[in-house]
């Protein structure tokens, strides 16, 4: 074998590769996708995979897919479309993922490759329901999108009255072998229908009135008698009917004649049940007839229509869902049927039948699995939470020990922000590794980006959890476990802080567990760092052009090593190798392609590690556009490398060298060291050889417990060499970190080869050198007390990065914390507030209603109270004195936008308690302030010095600021720091305090001029105010106030 493989020609080799590379998608795809897409009855990957020869992609939710419980039932007002233009019968997830394509035509007759609306516009409708019974819809790629052109195709009723004339006319003509056009008929229908219900100017197409027209036609399908189980051409006109009823209407007639078809499917459902065509064609048809039934039938006569007159098909449903298949391949129909039973069952002359076939699965099918959730998800729904003998089915409790079936373990690390929910089979060695693996990750992530602090705190992604199962089986739990899709390898919900996956065998997953975690791992830290706001949502998503970034971000990062940079996984470039180079996405292609194409994710990847390894500057500006939340900034990068012919070249060049070096590539997994257990030694000892062998000052540490071992985090300021800019310092940063880990790993103490390192704040100093915070992750010897050790050098807490950890002067009791605490929902448990105006963040839900804060008012005064909200209306609040609790004392009194204000003029000192409450359904984010009037009051003793640009280094400083004098700045976008000039002319006790008007990242710093030692940073914390003192000597010196986040800032500065 080894001597006809030498033999073998390069392109050879490459054809064998692509055919290699189709073969393991389909034994993925057999058997992984098939299973996980049972649970939502979605064929989108059986259709991918077979119709298509795409290989299969795990990451990404799929748009259309209809739930086999609806996560609410929404109005039908409410109710959006899907992407095939469809109206889905639950919430889409969050992470949009891949598009499932409507059921292609199995016949169709080439004319010519597409066909415009312009083209269709300018045909008769003779010639235009001519062509459309002869092609296939996909050659119409302008169906489901408006613009002038498909406007005026479907503006003209008597156009749409003639496709739906020759659909009636199809549907009486359609034979076994001949389908006369009806599934590219009922797409254009639909298409109008989709526009119509999206488009005010095409609304008259969703009417009642106008849906109706279609009844003709569709009972001239269903009287057919080749409308009956047999071969490809009958079963996709099945589905196509079922997908038009989804979007039109339905009647009784219709119905009742359905329900031959569905008793044949049962009897022969060993046979249909296996068949992809089949099985999506019965899905189409129970889910189109489903949807009407439960979302398009308002009104009560429209309900009574069908009351007592459908008893056959849905006895027929009944049928299904008691003696269903649950055969891995089957089940997923059996499923739907249960579904169907329970939110049909009402129609029935009988309701409670319904709730005893329900019942009766309860009973008899595995308890706690996905059946059984399915009747009690129904039982709960529909029936009041009783089932068929009266007893109670509480759907949380099952919940709740559906968890602790699936996922007995629960891990803690970092102090409780790191936790694993796992299946019994992981060990803890797996899971060990997923936690440095995550810390590999973060450390090369941090590098690349230049910032380790969170965008936004009071998330709930202050805590990260992961959610693994023991396999893609127990996988499909995770919809009835935590309402989320699970036809992908894994997802994170950053609205929840949480991602799931599942462990998986190398022949159930080309991609290992470790590369899943390190991909969605990667997506937390894009929310939590990089990307302000959450998924989907401000002005970098509105472009529509995101999904590379995100998906090519995560595959990018998932290949982190930790000292040897990213490396390009061998599983991901393998897609690479079954495209020609002339099939190769181009950076156009790349930065515009959406999810819908399982290249997609390859090609993001590609184009993330060129510009990491080849134009680090493009990428650094594409990083700070999205920091900074600019969607114009975001766009003009993107035209701008879109544009560059010879980059586009560059791009392809390194596709191509990637690709060559196929063979020679691997998958970056956590080496074995990790799982060793760390030797004796001296922490102080541990923390000096750190400090001493990279050069750092400003030292601090801080300690975690992760339940297994400690571990712990130290940082400390590296100052370089002359500045040669941006890209080069970084350059030049990141060998010195590596050469840092190396020299480290080398000494004997194996504690040292698991460190991790990064680098964050980059600034030049008065001297022209480039500076760093550098950051060490480690693990610590057994025995370590987890709590932070006193360092010689005076820092003990962890700091914000700027170089002056371990002196922020905190005092135990008295500082506001960020975010509310839970529970805090009467009283005694009320959150503590100050009276600086600093503010705090909170969340309220379906479950939380209620969060209460106190503050103490010592004298009489005024008070004002700012409420702000994430939703318009979606929270309230009103104020108690500590004396009755029955009469409110304050409530707002203003509102502009989101925000609710209020003040109280404060006669009776004391506590005050203030309830922020929710005013609508639903998670509920909010901020919130207090202030008291002597906090606003301004100070006129101190008279202002006004801050001028350009102040951004000591020749261009503001000053001299004479003592005594107030400074009013601001660091707003790309301003990161301002210097002002003191001179002293004797020696003075020097009092530096600074308040944060708008902002939180933000700090001071004085040195005395020709000397690089810092004189004083805050060592006093006080609400927004950050003070210090120090006894100066005559002199001058410069005052550094400077930002260590994109976000702008607003000070008041006293020199005094």
């Amino acid at each position: 074998m080894k001597q006809q493989m030498k033999q073998m020609t390069k392109k050879q080799k490459k054809q064998q590769k692509k055919q290699q590379m189709k073969q393991r998608a389909w034994m993925k795809w057999t058997s992984i996708l098939l299973a996980a897409t049972v649970a939502t009855g979605s064929t989108a990957g059986f259709a991918a995979a077979q119709e298509r020869g795409l290989q299969v992609r795990e990451d990404a939710v799929q748009y259309g897919i209809h739930n086999v419980i609806a996560n609410q039932d929404p109005s039908v007002s409410d109710l959006p479309l899907d992407i095939e233009g469809r109206l889905p019968m639950a919430e889409q997830s969050e992470d949009p993922g891949i598009p499932e394509p409507p059921a292609q035509a199995i016949k169709s007759i080439s004319k010519q490759s597409t066909y415009s609306m312009a083209d269709l516009n300018a045909m008769s409708y003779e010639a235009l329901t001519d062509l459309l019974v002869s092609i296939d819809w996909e050659k119409i790629p302008e169906l489901f999108k408006l613009n002038e052109d498909t406007r005026r195709f479907y503006s003209d009723e008597n156009r749409m009255q003639a496709i739906i004339d020759r659909l009636e006319e199809s549907g009486k003509r359609f034979t076994t072998e001949d389908m006369q056009g009806i599934p590219t008929l009922i797409e254009v229908l639909r298409s109008g229908v989709y526009l119509g219900y999206y488009n005010k100017e095409l609304s008259r197409l969703n009417e009642l009135d106008f849906r109706e027209k279609m009844l003709p036609a569709m009972k001239a399908i269903v009287d057919n008698p080749s409308f009956t189980w047999g071969n490809e051409v009958q079963h996709s006109v099945i589905s196509a009917t079922g997908r038009l009823i989804s979007n039109v209407t339905v009647d009784t007639y219709i119905v009742n004649r359905l329900t031959g078809l569905l008793s044949d499917f049962t009897d022969r459902q060993e046979q249909l049940g296996g068949n992809f065509l089949s099985g999506k064609a019965f899905y189409d048809v129970i889910q189109g007839v489903g949807y009407v039934l439960m979302y398009r039938m308002i009104e009560p006569d429209q309900k009574a229509e069908f009351k007592g007159n459908i008893d056959g098909y849905l006895e027929q449903l009944f049928r299904l869902g008691s003696e269903g298949s649950t055969a891995e391949d089957k089940q997923w129909l059996t499923s739907n049927a249960i579904y169907y039973s329970g939110a049909l069952g009402h129609y029935h002359s009988d309701p409670q039948k319904a709730n005893r076939v329900l019942t009766n699965v309860m009973q008899t099918k595995p308890k706690l699995g996905e059946l059984y959730f399915v009747a009690a998800d129904q039982i709960a729904r529909n029936y009041d939470e009783k089932d068929a003998y009266g007893n109670r089915v509480d759907i949380d409790e099952l919940k709740k020990r559906g968890k602790e079936h699936y996922l007995p373990q629960r891990v803690e690390f970092d102090d409780g922000q790191f936790v694993i929910r796992a299946g019994g089979q992981l060990t803890q060695e797996q899971l060990q590794r997923l936690y440095w693996a995550a810390k590999e990750v973060k450390a090369q992530f941090h590098r690349v980006i230049g910032n380790d602090k969170p965008l936004e705190v009071g998330n709930p992604d202050d805590v990260l959890t992961i959610v693994i199962y023991n396999s893609p089986d127990e996988y499909k739990m995770n919809r009835f476990l935590y309402g989320y899709d699970t036809d992908n390898g894994g997802i994170y919900i950053e609205g929840d802080g949480t991602f799931f996956t599942y462990d998986r065998t190398e022949e159930q997953s080309i991609y290992s567990l470790e590369e899943l975690f390190r991909h969605e791992f990667t997506h937390y830290l894009q929310a939590r760092f990089e990307i302000p706001g959450m998924f989907g949502q401000g002005p970098l998503y509105q472009g529509g052009r995101m999904q590379w970034f995100d998906e090519g971000g995560a595959e990018f990062f998932a290949g982190a090593t930790r000292m040897e940079g990213i490396q390009p996984r061998k599983s991901v470039v393998g897609y690479l190798v079954a495209d020609e180079p002339g099939q190769r996405y181009t950076v156009s292609d790349t930065v515009n392609s959406k999810y819908g194409s399982w290249q997609f994710y390859n090609y993001s990847f590609a184009l993330y590690d060129y510009l990491y390894h080849h134009d680090f500057t493009a990428m650094d500006r594409i990083h700070r556009a999205i920091r900074n939340n600019d969607g114009d900034a975001y766009e003009q990068q993107l035209e701008s490398i879109s544009g560059d012919a010879r980059l586009n070249e560059a791009y392809q060049r390194s596709i191509e060298e990637k690709v060559a070096r196929y063979d020679k590539l691997s998958v970056p997994l956590v080496s074995d060291d990790y799982l060793q257990a760390v030797e004796p030694k001296q922490e102080l000892e541990i923390y000096d050889e750190i400090t001493n062998l990279a050069g750092l000052s400003n030292r601090s540490v801080k300690k975690s417990n992760s339940g297994l071992f400690k571990s712990y985090e130290l940082r400390g300021t590296y100052v370089g060499g002359a500045s040669a800019g941006v890209e080069q310092d970084w350059q030049t940063m990141n060998k010195l970190t590596d050469s840092f880990l190396q020299a480290l790993s080398d000494k004997p103490w194996n504690g040292y080869k698991t460190l991790t390192a990064y680098f964050t704040n980059y600034r030049v100093n008065d001297e022209g050198n480039f500076v760093y915070d550098v950051v060490f992750n480690g693990k610590l010897p057994e025995g370590a007390d987890g709590g932070d050790v006193e360092l010689p050098d005076g820092g003990t807490n962890p700091g914000n990065g700027n170089g002056n950890e371990g002196n922020n002067g905190d005092k135990d009791g008295d500082k506001q914390d960020a975010a509310d605490r839970e529970p805090n929902d009467t009283w005694k448990t009320a959150v503590r507030l100050d009276d600086t105006g600093k503010t705090i963040s909170g969340k309220l839900s379906n479950k939380d209603v209620l969060d209460i804060y106190r503050f103490d008012a010592k004298q009489a005064g005024e008070w004002t109270i700012e409420l702000e909200s994430a939703q318009e209306q979606g929270v309230a609040w009103v104020l108690f004195h500590e004396s009755d609790p029955n009469n409110y004392q304050a409530y707002p009194t203003k509102r502009e936008g989101n925000s609710l204000a209020g003040s109280i003029s404060v006669s009776e000192p004391g506590t005050y308690y203030l309830h922020v409450y929710a005013a609508t359904e639903g998670d509920q984010s909010y901020r919130l302030s207090v202030k008291s009037e002597a906090q606003q009051q301004p100070e006129p003793e101190v008279s202002l010095f006004e801050e001028t640009e350009p102040n951004d280094a000591p020749d261009m400083a503001n000053g001299p600021v004479p003592v005594g004098r107030t400074v009013n700045g601001t660091l707003e976008g790309d301003d990161k720091q301002d210097v002002f000039m003191i001179d002293l002319d004797k020696p003075t006790s020097l009092n530096i305090g600074l308040e944060k008007q708008q902002g939180e990242h933000v700090n001071w710093v004085l040195y005395r001029e020709g000397d690089n030692e810092q004189v004083l940073y805050p060592v006093d914390i006080d609400g927004n105010w950050m003070k210090g003192q120090v006894e100066a000597e005559p002199g001058r010196y410069h005052l550094y106030v400077y930002k260590f986040a994109d976000e702008d800032v607003r000070y008041k500065l006293e020199i005094q």
